[in-house]
């Protein structure tokens, strides 16, 4: 007797849902015989998507297209509730993955939930513990979670979050954040290769590569980051800051002004995530407010300053490899220096172990699907689950 093919739907919206579900994706594919993944893509966010799905060779099998000029985050929440119930009441599921904080994944994890349809959760468990940074973020994974059945956790400290909520331990795998499965996926296609962008010379400098874009800074801290970047070039003269502005008019405009035709600083419009790889890759500090930028440059052994006054992703900082420093400009200027003005310190910082992961997440996700859905209890054993020994080299850095 054939067994019946699970069918697993996965569902994303934005970049960087698709970056992080595009390795998991892969590993339910070569597990062909056992599963059947059904793609739903909300499209959220359009163009951004698109490029990534094209490089990953991801084709959704249903395209809800919810993407509208300035829609409100209760106009888009609603449409995807709607989208995905007539989504989920003509296609049966045997579970619905979903990933992070995004509405996309709020949303489509409620709707599930509604139709008696169990969720797992990719990259749960990670916590500011202040619901206005990041801001919708925090709330979206709070919400997913409370309707989730099986959560990933991508490191201990986001296991420890959800079993301080009273999660049940049977119900938590910790398995390493699936972003470094996806760049080493990008890696190994070579897409991360791309010459420096248009206007910023192939010289001996050092690059200070800025993210800086979220609605929490704009006005005041988002001038003083602009300030604090302005005072470094000056500074250390062997600098150049290559900054890719969000297309927000709030971000924009603050920047252009405050940084505008200023010598070593480069303002170049969004890159793809392929060419913003390849500036991490020959990067020597990032300055950064984004979350996945957090995991993504200890990949490549780059130390981050983390430009916001919480982070729910605590590992590279507890680790000394990041360092949480607010927008203050004092603070920013002082910490950076001490990167940039001491090679003992930069070392420090760039050599350390990855903490989110080891490339090896989605085949934990999957191997835990399997014994989930087939009524085994999904934690994995010790050995196999994702085990950086971070607890040990916290205890060395502090």
């Amino acid at each position: 007797m054939v067994n019946k093919r699970l069918q697993v739907g996965v569902v994303f919206g934005t970049r960087p849902e698709a970056i992080k579900l595009a390795p998991v994706i892969a590993e339910l594919k070569q597990h062909s015989t056992e599963f059947k993944p059904y793609l739903i893509s909300t499209a959220q966010h359009r163009s951004m998507l698109d490029q990534v799905l094209q490089v990953f060779r991801i084709s959704p099998d249903v395209d809800l297209d919810l993407m509208q000029p300035n829609q409100t985050l209760n106009r888009l929440t609603c449409r995807v509730l709607q989208a995905m119930d007539s989504v989920l009441a003509a296609n049966p599921l045997d579970c619905l993955v979903v990933q992070g904080d995004t509405t996309t994944a709020m949303a489509a994890a409620l709707a599930a939930f509604h139709r008696k349809i169990p969720v797992a959760h990719v990259e749960a468990g990670l916590r500011s513990r202040d619901m206005t940074n990041p801001f919708p973020e925090e709330s979206n994974r709070r919400l997913a979670g409370v309707v989730t059945s099986l959560h990933f956790a991508p490191t201990s400290i986001a296991r420890d979050n959800l079993l301080s909520e009273g999660v049940a331990r049977s119900a938590i795998v910790t398995t390493g954040n699936t972003v470094v499965d996806a760049v080493k996926m990008l890696l190994d296609m070579k897409m991360a290769d791309q010459a420096l962008p248009a206007g910023v010379p192939e010289d001996s400098s050092r690059l200070l590569l800025i993210t800086s874009h979220r609605r929490e800074s704009w006005g005041t801290e988002l001038e003083n980051i602009c300030d604090a970047i302005r005072d470094l070039v000056v500074a250390f003269p062997d600098v150049r800051a290559v900054y890719p502005v969000h297309l927000n008019p709030n971000v924009r405009g603050t920047v252009l002004a405050r940084l505008g035709n200023l010598d070593r600083i480069h303002l170049i419009e969004p890159v793809d995530y392929f060419g913003f790889l390849s500036l991490l890759r020959r990067c020597y500090l990032v300055l950064t407010d984004s979350g996945g930028v957090q995991e993504e440059a200890p990949t490549f052994g780059k130390p981050v300053l983390v430009l916001r006054k919480v982070t729910e992703r605590p590992e590279a900082s507890l680790m000394g490899l990041a360092r949480l420093v607010g927008t203050s400009r004092e603070a920013i200027v002082k910490e950076a220096s001490d990167i940039l003005g001491s090679s003992v310190v930069y070392r420090t910082m760039s050599e350390g172990q990855n903490p989110y992961g080891d490339a090896r997440a989605s085949a934990r996700i999957v191997q835990s699907l399997s014994r989930w859905l087939n009524g085994a209890i999904p934690v994995l054993a010790p050995t196999e689950q994702f085990e950086s020994g971070i607890r040990e080299q916290i205890a060395t850095v502090s």
